[in-house]
This record gives structure tokens, C-alpha cells and sequence, in this order.
């Protein structure tokens, strides 16, 4: 009797352990768990490719990023990394407050394979408003030389790529500041004036 009271006692344990875990667990959110921060810094400086979308009545073309700054995102929804991040992404053009800033996501799903619907209903079940482009043949991944998903370009307003990275990232407060950090430098660099060099007085 005294062994089978003290089996019983470990499995109470057990099951009270297991529970505690689990409910830890629940109430991490993904982004503390696995997502880390991005290091945005304008490193680069390449001319955007030259493309031209239309699908659905959306057209796009490298045309239409002058002027603003743009974060371009490629995803797919067989890429759970990139199903991680879209919410925050989406919060994060949500609560932008800075230079004119837009995100704009790329899926690149087959469009003949269940994934390509299962992405529109993602989209539409967790209520992401992101602009979003279904690269049906494939064009804008080629163009971009996407082969790791997902893939993210910062675009300048002078249509200039200054920063890219592969990876799923927390886009949260850090990376709102980097990002606004990134913006500021560039403003500074623009208005920023040569000191003409002073010239010798001509002859009298």
C-alpha cells in the first residue's frame, strides 16, 4: 500500500510539473522564444533591379519606390520563420511614426500548390494588411536572386538597396530604432554641403 501511495504521490508531481511548463510556455509569445533583433545598417548601396509586376490589377515597378523608404519582403507560407514575423511586420508599419516608410511582402508560394491559397488565408485570418504581391512565375524572386526565405531589402527613396538580410527577425522596438537611425543618417548625409575651398584673390 505504502509504495503504490508514493507512485501515486510522484505521478501528482509529475503532472503538476508538466503543467506548469506548459502554461510557461503559452504565455511566452514566439518573438521572446525564437525571433532575435535585426542589425540594420546602410552598408550597401545597389541600384534596385529593374521590374515590372502586374497580377490581380496590381501593378508595380522599380519605379514606384522613389521617394519613400521601403522594406521588401519575400515569403512563402511552407516557411514558418515567415509566418512568425508578418504580425509584427504588420505592427510595425501600423504604429510607424518617422520618414514617409512602407513594407511591402512578396509571396512566392507555387500558385498551383495548396500553400498558394493557404497564404491568402493566413493573410486574411490574422487580419495582416501589408501590401502583398503573389509572384506567380517567379519573376521578382529570380530578379532579386531570392533563394533563402525570408529574404528582406531596405530600399532608400533614391532607389538605392542599402541594407538586405535572410532570416526571420523580432521587429519590435530595436528595430524600429535602427531602422529610424538609418533614415536620420541619410537625411544628414543629403543636406550635408562641401565647404567650397577658398580661392586666391586675383591680381589687382
Amino acid at each position: 500500500m505504502a509504495g503504490m501511495a508514493i507512485a501515486a504521490i510522484l505521478l501528482i508531481g509529475v503532472a503538476i510539473y508538466s503543467l506548469s511548463q506548459l502554461n510557461k510556455m503559452e504565455t511566452t509569445s514566439p518573438t521572446e522564444v525564437s525571433l532575435k533583433a535585426p542589425d540594420i545598417q546602410a552598408t550597401l548601396r545597389q541600384n534596385l533591379p529593374q521590374f515590372e509586376y502586374s497580377d490581380e490589377g496590381k501593378s508595380l515597378r522599380a519605379q514606384n519606390f522613389e521617394g519613400k523608404w521601403t522594406l521588401l519582403t519575400f515569403w512563402a507560407y511552407w516557411c514558418s520563420p515567415c509566418l512568425e514575423e508578418m504580425p509584427a511586420l504588420d505592427l510595425l508599419t501600423q504604429q510607424w511614426q518617422g520618414p514617409e516608410f512602407q513594407i511591402v511582402t512578396v509571396n512566392v508560394d507555387d500558385p498551383k500548390s495548396e500553400n498558394f491559397e493557404a497564404a491568402k488565408a493566413f493573410l486574411t485570418e490574422n487580419d495582416i494588411s501589408l501590401p502583398t504581391l503573389f509572384d506567380r512565375t517567379g519573376e521578382m524572386k529570380k530578379v532579386f536572386g531570392v533563394t533563402d526565405l525570408p529574404r528582406h531589402f531596405l530600399i532608400n527613396p533614391q532607389m538605392k538597396i542599402v541594407w538586405q538580410a535572410t532570416g526571420a527577425f523580432n521587429w519590435e522596438n530595436s528595430a524600429r530604432d535602427q531602422l529610424l537611425k538609418v533614415m536620420e543618417l541619410a537625411q544628414e548625409q543629403a543636406t550635408e554641403t562641401p565647404t567650397p575651398e577658398s580661392k586666391p584673390e586675383s591680381a589687382k
